[in-house]
């Protein structure tokens, strides 16, 4: 506008200087009879003058905001679902761009080039309104094309012939799928589990979730805008950069866990992964960045870990620990060359103690005898509880063996006092073996054996007191517990036993199967548990002996009770990481369920979940290969590993047992029932029947009712009989577990 105002002054100028000087010419320099020349000469310039100023002044059409350019229709048309028609200011059909969905709906080809009075008889409605729009009004509207709805917008060309337009037409169907869309991505992004953080090519922050909020306690106006969305705790090192760069450049992701401080000031761990997003071009737009809280994991996680090497009745270090410890304290004492003691403790006649007085009375003298062994020794000492009434200690750096009989005669001295009973006072001793490394062992095993050898030679010599063994005497004496040869005359003599423990269904109480367990039934010890002999049996390669007839023992039993008319779907056992390595176990297993004519669904295996970790593609193969003859599996100590469970998709499992320490926690009043919600929820999810272990208490058993569980096994319920007893309990049929589960 300002061009044209300076285009009229300076025609304005122009005309008054040919005016002044057609005067001046006509006044000095025209011939006579020629004086009309100069009128004419400034009647012209003044005519060219009007016009011009009527050009530059005559009012424009101005633009309409409807009009639209080809090339921005175009680029809309090729990356969205719509159509646009270009149609000529004579009502001719130019051009169908778009969507190819949208031109067969109208059979957009055929239409090309045609005038628009061939849309009356394909789609009457968007005809009408092409009429309209051709006479110049401004239109939108809508058509029907079979069960669709499609809504028309008309725009003016912007450079073409007056009359020209464009249609764009939008499958309503799209645009609401899209708005669909676009609002549950919205809800995920706000709701997910994870805190995510949205940055642009520049690191700014952009948009934070609700999840983000609450992990760190600051508000979206807090940072967005900002260039950071947390805060790392320290300085990162520069690898800690170069890593994350490196792996954005290469991957276009990367993932640490890193430590993050909340508003508040407090700090937690978190799983930190971010993500780099690209355009066409492969120009960088955004970074996403997703984490989680660790702090509840890595907590339960701690307490599953310090469960896995504690005494629950005692807290005590258990038989693992022990070993472990007992294992680094020889190594460290072979480095320095010093000296270290074990004594092996086991208490005198407490079997009739706690027959006596109850098992109350006996858990509580046992809590009772940890507390003074505990304060007998030194700090740096080691206090264990190896099994029922067997404790040990370990002292590193002893000097000589007056040291040795000193820590002994301490030890003794914790049952020189009696023990306090409601009501009554109990007099305890004690027998004590000793072992010396290296001069009794060098290594574990031998130590653990003179150790154990010579609480027997104390026991023998008449209780309540101590006896430390040469490696000489040691060496021609009888081997004691928890030694190959023991285990291997434990099988020979029939000392091996099976218990079996019914799975009840929770909501009906109705029996669905039983587990067999496997006892070892020693003459001196008694009953002994596998997880006091396993461990050792798999050192000494003897597991697949035990599996063999255990595998042989539940089998008979089955085909005994199918005699007896004691219909029993399943029977599951566990089976050990070395059996599931064993190429010929399979095999085995097969053959001796036709030995005994028993279809392979009655036998379940229990597989631990860390073994399957271990080699996964192991035990994939092993399961794939029974379990396609009719074999059943179920993982047991299931939510121990903490492991991403994805992996039990491909795996054929039909029952998943919940680590039998999860539900202990409640028992003990440590009531933290998210984890094994958790655990039920994705047994559920995967079509899995989860089964909990330990159940002792009622509120337990409505808990589990509560949270989905749908079996429980535990002394609520029944111990585990023998396999006589067990048949008179239950000489009702029992249904299957899918039957249970489908209702």
């Amino acid at each position: 506008m300002q061009s044209n105002y300076r285009a009229i002054w300076q025609l304005l100028i122009a005309a008054v200087y040919v005016t002044v000087g057609v005067l001046l010419y006509s006044q000095t320099s025209l011939a006579p009879g020629r004086d009309w020349l100069p009128y004419a000469l400034l009647l012209a310039a003044w005519a060219l003058t009007v016009i011009l100023l009527n050009y530059f002044t005559a009012p424009r059409q101005p633009q309409s905001e409807n009009q639209v350019d080809d090339r921005v229709l175009q680029h809309i048309s090729a990356i969205s679902p719509m159509l646009v028609w270009k149609i000529s200011a004579r009502g001719r059909i130019k051009s169908v761009e778009g969507d190819a969905a949208l031109q067969q709906l109208w059979s957009a080809k055929q239409l090309r080039h045609q005038k628009i009075h061939a849309l009356e008889s394909v789609d009457p409605e968007l005809f009408t309104l092409a009429k309209r729009a051709l006479a110049g009004e401004q239109v939108k509207g809508d058509s029907r094309k079979g069960d669709r709805r499609v809504e028309h917008f008309f725009f003016p060309e912007e450079q073409g012939r007056p009359g020209a337009f464009h249609c764009v037409s939008v499958d309503v169907a799209d645009k609401a799928a899209l708005r669909a869309q676009v609002s549950l991505a919205e809800q995920v992004f706000l709701k997910a589990t994870e805190a995510i953080v949205m940055l642009d090519r520049h690191r700014i922050v952009t948009q934070v979730n609700d999840e983000y909020t609450r992990l760190t306690g600051y508000t979206a106006p807090e940072v967005v805008g900002h260039r950071k969305g947390f805060h790392i705790v320290g300085q990162p090192s520069i690898t800690f950069y170069r890593g994350m760069l490196g792996g954005l450049r290469d991957t276009g992701t990367w993932s640490d866990e890193i430590s993050l401080r909340r508003k508040s000031g407090e700090l937690f761990s978190a799983n930190m992964s971010v993500n780099v997003m690209r355009d066409e071009a492969g120009e960088i737009t955004n970074y996403v960045l997703f984490f989680a809280d660790l702090s509840a994991m890595k907590r339960t996680h701690q307490e599953l870990e310090y469960q896995a090497n504690h005494d629950n009745l005692t807290d005590l270090p258990n038989r693992r620990l022990f070993l472990d410890r007992l294992d680094q304290g020889i190594k460290r004492a072979r480095r320095s060359s010093t000296q270290l003691a074990i004594f092996f403790i086991d208490l005198d006649n407490f079997k009739l103690i706690n027959d006596a007085h109850g098992h109350h009375v006996g858990d509580e003298i046992l809590k009772e005898v940890g507390r003074r062994l505990l304060s007998a020794v030194r700090q740096s000492d080691t206090v264990a509880r190896l099994a029922g009434d067997e404790f040990t200690v370990i002292t590193e750096n002893v000097e000589d063996s007056l040291e040795v009989t000193s820590i002994a005669k301490k030890i003794m001295g914790c049952f020189v006092e009696p023990f306090n009973i409601p009501d009554d006072k109990l007099e305890m001793s004690a027998s004590v073996g000793v072992g010396v490394y290296p001069e009794d062992g060098e290594d574990l095993m031998s130590l653990l054996k003179c150790a154990d050898s010579a609480m027997y030679r104390a026991k023998a010599e008449g209780r309540n007191g101590f006896f430390s063994l040469s490696e000489g005497e040691s060496s021609h004496m009888a081997k004691a517990l928890f030694f190959p040869s023991e285990l291997r005359l434990a099988l020979k003599r029939g000392q091996m036993e099976m218990a079996y423990q019914p799975m009840h269904d929770i909501r009906t109480g109705q029996v669905v199967g039983c587990e067999g367990l496997l006892r070892w039934n020693h003459h001196c010890r008694g009953i002994i548990f596998p997880a006091d002999f396993m461990v050792l049996a798999e050192e000494a390669g003897i597991t697949a002996s035990i599996g063999e007839w255990t595998l042989n023992e539940v089998c008979q039993q089955l085909q005994t009770w199918r005699i007896q008319h004691i219909d029993i779907d399943y029977l599951s056992i566990n089976i050990a990481g070395s059996q599931v390595n064993d190429a010929g176990f399979a095999e085995m297993a097969l053959d001796t369920l036709e030995q005994f004519n028993l279809s392979p669904s009655m036998l379940m295996l229990e597989i631990s979940e860390s073994v399957i970790l271990q080699n996964p593609n192991r035990a994939h193969q092993f399961m794939r290969q029974l379990n396609q003859a009719g074999v059943r599996f179920c993982i047991d100590q299931f939510g121990s590993s903490h492991a991403d469970f994805r992996y039990l998709r491909d795996l054929p499992v039909d029952t998943l047992k919940l680590d039998q320490r999860l539900l202990a926690r409640v028992r003990t009043g440590k009531e933290d029932t998210t984890l094994i919600r958790a655990l039920i929820g994705i047994g559920e999810l995967l079509d899995k029947t989860v089964v909990a272990v330990g159940v002792e208490r009622p509120g337990q058993e409505e808990l589990l009712q509560d949270m989905g569980c749908q079996l429980a096994q535990g002394f609520l319920y029944a111990k585990p009989m023998t396999a006589e007893s067990f048949g008179k309990s239950y000489t009702r049929p029992l249904a299957t577990v899918h039957q249970i589960t489908r209702h």
